[in-house]
């Protein structure tokens, strides 16, 4: 994790200039930083920037992305798995199912969005709940 000014962090020569001499490298060795996260601590008077990078000496990367593709193929007439709810966990079931070759069917009870809006509503102004929605 690095700690740098601004201008240091928005400025691509100087990034590879402080990284080099904190590493006690030459600048000209670095073929290229990639900010991997990035944020800003202004809870001091002096603003300063956090830095996750991964450096590259002498070589390029085959890929700059930071993440592998998922490449998810048809799933037509492959075995079949049941999802019971399209929440959080249940949409990340689903596409890990794709993932490994098998078609999810996704089952979810109670309304649609529109009317579940509707029921959360009815919380706020009457007090009411409704038993059967899925909010």
């Amino acid at each position: 994790m690095l700690r740098v000014n601004p201008a240091t962090a928005y400025t691509e020569s100087l990034l590879h200039h402080h990284i080099a001499q904190q590493e006690h490298i030459s600048a000209g060795d670095i073929s290229l930083v990639k900010i991997v996260k990035r944020s800003i601590d202004a809870r001091q008077r002096q603003v300063m920037v956090n830095l996750k990078v991964r450096v590259y000496l002498g070589e390029l990367p085959q890929s700059t992305s930071l993440i592998t593709p998922i490449d998810y193929r048809r799933v037509d007439g492959c075995r079949q798995a049941v999802v019971v709810g399209a929440g959080p966990g249940g949409l990340f079931a689903a596409l890990r199912l794709i993932e490994l070759g098998i078609k999810p069917i996704v089952l979810e009870r109670g309304k649609d969005v529109n009317e579940r809006r509707k029921d959360l509503a009815r919380i706020s102004r009457e007090g009411i709940v409704d038993e059967d929605s899925n909010y």
